[in-house]
């Protein structure tokens, strides 16, 4: 049955009832078919199934036929822009630096991320936390890292969003110094040296804050698993432990060709043993390893995204030889992804956007596209991208599912995504915070920075 003639919801509309939809819900594999999900006070008021139920009649109600709907989206690796303020950002002062900062968010909001995980923090991305708290701006709630920490940078663009920690009672202040400030995190890198690492996880313990980032080479995978370090990105140092020639060659990404099946499983098996959760970014990896030029941004992204990704292109970091290497060990990080996820080791989903012009939100989508090439079903990819991020965060009793009384974090989209992921990838309407928004109210005001010059 049709609803009647009462007028849509409007964007920002925060109540409304969505009728007749198909519900993923993400609890195990419930499916509900031809029911209305209610709206109100930024939380689902309930769920019920469409024949016999008849939202209140202040309620604006939207015909969600054909539709389906799922949880919102958490990427849980993306790097807010701009980074900083000044003329090798673009940006002059911190008004114009907020004004683009939310043109960002909206960009991934369009894509149907209503979470993202920011991990390079600097006091900017604090400011834009707040205006997306205080619902002035529309966006994904952001939980963010701190500034990077390490004793030496890995290269010099670290300057802009790191802080060099050398000794162990610098980490400890500095540790100390993010939390005051109201980081959610703490992000360590490449280089720190041992007994900084240590000092770092020690403080985090005491703060209760959780460790994530890369892997230090002077602790190696199994150093950071013996430290219960909370997040490893880009499977960091797998390829040295993955590594079976008894070398002591160091050359990073080269061990993926140098691994067996069974050393993938025993791998697999002390990682889930130690509860770390992985981040994959197999989008970003498969970015780097690209021949040829990526594909360009769709016209509504505003120019200056799609400037900022293309002059972030990680390819000039590697020699041939790694780029060879990241491009031959594909296959390698897709048998440890399916061996971390058979082990029962927790595995969440991130992209790395915007590097090498991965466009935000897209590149979501782009990532569970490679967790299923990997073998993981769409099911499964989708749950590392609502549920799973949930419970990393500590909010699975706000987010992750859809059910009454949790937060209205919602994607509404027109195929199936658990037939195909890339059903996620043109969503009609993004409900975040309780706010209905229809993809093309977000994407309008994005047109006018989005003009690309003239084609030669």
């Amino acid at each position: 049955m049709m609803p009647d003639a009462r007028p849509t919801a409007l964007p920002g509309t925060g109540a409304f009832a969505l009728e007749h939809a198909t519900l993923v819900t993400l609890r195990g594999t419930e499916v509900l078919h031809d029911h209305t999900l209610v709206v109100r006070h930024h939380r689902i008021e309930s769920i019920a199934p469409s024949r016999g139920f008849a939202p209140a009649a202040d309620l604006p109600r939207i015909d969600a036929t054909g539709w389906t709907v799922v949880p919102g989206l958490a990427d849980m690796h993306v790097h807010l822009l701009p980074i900083g303020i000044g003329p090798e950002f673009g940006v002059l002062d911190e008004e114009a630096a907020l004004r683009r900062g939310a043109e960002y968010l909206r960009v991934l909001l369009a894509c149907g991320v209503t979470t993202v995980r920011n991990m390079a923090g600097i006091p900017l991305h604090l400011k834009l936390r707040e205006a997306v708290r205080a619902r002035t701006i529309p966006g994904p709630r952001i939980h963010t890292t701190g500034p990077i920490l390490e004793t030496r940078f890995t290269f010099p663009g670290l300057a802009a969003f790191g802080e060099l920690v050398r000794t162990p009672e610098e980490a400890r202040r500095a540790v100390q110094a993010h939390a005051r400030a109201g980081y959610d995190s703490i992000k360590v890198y490449n280089d720190l040296d041992p007994e900084v690492y240590d000092a770092i996880v020690a403080t985090c313990r005491e703060l209760g804050l959780q460790v994530v980032g890369h892997v230090a080479y002077a602790k190696g995978l199994h150093g950071a698993l013996a430290a219960r370090q909370d997040s490893i990105e880009h499977f960091r140092s797998y390829d040295f432990a993955l590594d079976t020639r008894g070398t002591t060659d160091r050359t990073r990404f080269v061990g993926w060709l140098h691994t067996t099946p069974a050393r993938i499983r025993e791998v697999a098996e002390r990682t889930a043993e130690a509860g770390t959760w992985n981040v994959p970014t197999l989008a970003i990896e498969q970015a780097i390893g690209l021949e040829g030029e990526p594909e360009p941004m769709p016209d509504w992204v505003p120019r200056w995204i799609a400037d900022a990704g293309a002059e972030d292109d990680l390819r000039k970091l590697f020699t041939p030889a790694q780029l060879a290497a990241i491009r031959g060990g594909m296959e390698q990080r897709f048998e440890l992804l399916a061996a971390l996820d058979r082990a029962g080791a927790p595995l969440m989903a991130g992209s790395d956007c915007p590097g090498c012009s991965l466009m935000p939100g897209r590149s979501l989508h782009d990532e569970l596209r490679l967790y299923v090439e990997a073998g993981l079903s769409p099911l499964r990819a989708l749950r590392a991208a609502t549920l799973d991020a949930a419970r990393f965060l500590g909010l699975d009793a706000e987010l992750g599912t859809l059910e009454a009384g949790k937060k209205a974090d919602l994607v509404v989209v027109s195929g199936d995504p658990l037939a195909s992921v890339d059903a996620l990838r043109e969503p009609l309407a993004v409900v975040a915070d309780g706010a209905w928004w229809p993809v093309e109210a977000l994407r309008a005001p994005l047109s006018a920075t989005a003009a690309r010059p003239p084609a030669h």
